[in-house]
């Protein structure tokens, strides 16, 4: 037993509007391919997402055709399921993942019911010298729900047609903490347990991150760098052989990313050079790297000064990247008070409330948001109750509406029960 296991590919995105990341994932797809055929591997499996769209053009479809056709024309069947990125759109009936189906560039394992036994699921599969391969297509949060029925499926289909020496079965779903934010249809280990007694290999696609759970469940991972929050995760794919994986790095185009803190820099001209010595310090790579500079702190100037092409002039005499971002986040500005005289405090505690609704979505009322704030501060420190308080904002807040009939509603009245 020898085969590959991949996922992620996102054929056709052209990410940043860059041609050459369009090339880049067609790249990272035919090095796999490659590496199948040197491998001397049965089989490759793509458990989900070999496309970045739904309706792909006719460039993504030539780069398929091209990669599929070097396994196809050594007799290596590729054995695929559909992703959340290849399932068609309703009114196209057939994915594009069907259509190279029926050109027999790959096997798509699609859900197929078997009525005479009982299955409505899993009547698709293949084997392969001893082994079984089975399929789901991705199902988002109807994954969970339907994983029992998955395993009493495949041992109803191995009672009728004989157990294999080895299942594999493709699925496309995270799993629960792999990354820090949770996404539609997670799993968690103990949910998909029921597996355990009738798959020896869950091959996954879908989070872009390489892991591993208990020596049956894989998930490689993109072979190229699909969002930058990715850039510092490991990911490949996996190589299997007797039944014992091995993870395979993927060498995706080189990213830079690094935060630039402001705060205490006193001009322009010196944020220039910290950026200069922060890139300074990066060594050349063979590729053109991905470069995203991120800007933050409390700003001795304002943030308008600031020049995005300076930056990337700077980058770009260093590093000659392909692609450079400068993001300037989280930053605050200095406060223009005159300098004539020491500034009162409730000037300054005006000027920080009105910078506060001016960024936010009441900026529109933004006198009369401020003149309330204030009002309710007094009125707590000079100890009215917070019945009295909330009764005094309501009414503003019906003065301020009349006031502005056909704009947005204020936010006195909404949450008002937590005054208190």
């Amino acid at each position: 037993m020898n085969f590959v296991h991949a996922s992620d590919f996102h054929l056709g995105y052209v990410q940043y509007g860059l041609p050459e990341r369009f090339r880049d994932f067609a790249r990272a797809f035919d090095r796999v391919v490659n590496y199948t055929i040197q491998s001397d591997a049965e089989f490759l499996l793509i458990a989900g997402d070999l496309f970045h769209k739904r309706n792909i053009n006719a460039p993504t479809y030539l780069q398929a055709f091209k990669i599929l056709a070097k396994l196809a024309d050594r007799g290596i069947p590729v054995y695929v399921i559909e992703g959340n990125h290849d399932l068609a759109y309703q009114r196209d009936v057939n994915s594009w993942l069907q259509i190279l189906d029926a050109q027999g560039l790959l096997r798509l394992i699609k859900l197929k019911p078997m009525p005479e036994c009982g299955v409505k699921l899993m009547g698709d599969f293949v084997d392969v010298d001893g082994v079984r391969i089975f399929g789901v297509k991705y199902l988002g949060s109807q994954t969970r729900n339907v994983v029992p029925d998955i395993a009493r499926e495949i041992e109803t289909v191995n009672e009728i047609s004989g157990k294999p020496d080895y299942t594999i079965l493709m699925m496309h779903f995270g799993m629960e903490g792999i990354l820090s934010t949770s996404g539609i249809g997670e799993l968690s280990y103990n949910s998909l347990v029921p597996l355990r007694d009738s798959v020896d290999y869950l091959a996954l696609g879908h989070y872009h991150v390489q892991y591993d759970r208990e020596g049956w469940i894989f998930n490689g991972g993109s072979c190229e760098m699909v969002s930058m929050s990715e850039y510092t995760k490991p990911k490949g794919f996996y190589h299997v052989v007797d039944g014992k994986a091995s993870f395979q790095k993927a060498t995706p185009r080189p990213v830079e990313r690094f935060g630039i803190d402001a705060s205490g820099t006193q001009s322009i001209s010196d944020l220039y050079g910290s950026i200069r010595s922060a890139v300074d310090g990066i060594s050349r790579r063979d590729a053109k790297p991905l470069v995203e500079i991120s800007i933050h702190g409390e700003l001795l100037f304002s943030r308008t000064d600031i020049s995005i092409e300076k930056i990337r002039a700077i980058v770009s005499s260093i590093l000659d990247p392909l692609w450079t971002n400068v993001k300037i986040t989280d930053t605050k500005e200095p406060l223009s008070y005159s300098t004539d005289g020491p500034t009162r405090r409730d000037v300054i505690e005006r000027s920080v409330i009105e910078e506060v609704v001016k960024g936010s979505q009441y900026r529109s009322h933004t006198n009369d948001v401020v003149d309330t704030i204030i009002e309710a501060k007094q009125l707590a420190i000079t100890g009215v109750d917070s019945q009295s308080i909330f009764y005094r904002l309501q009414d503003s807040y019906n003065a301020v509406k009349r006031k502005h009939k056909g704009q947005a509603d204020l936010p006195f009245e909404r949450g008002c029960a937590d005054v208190d």
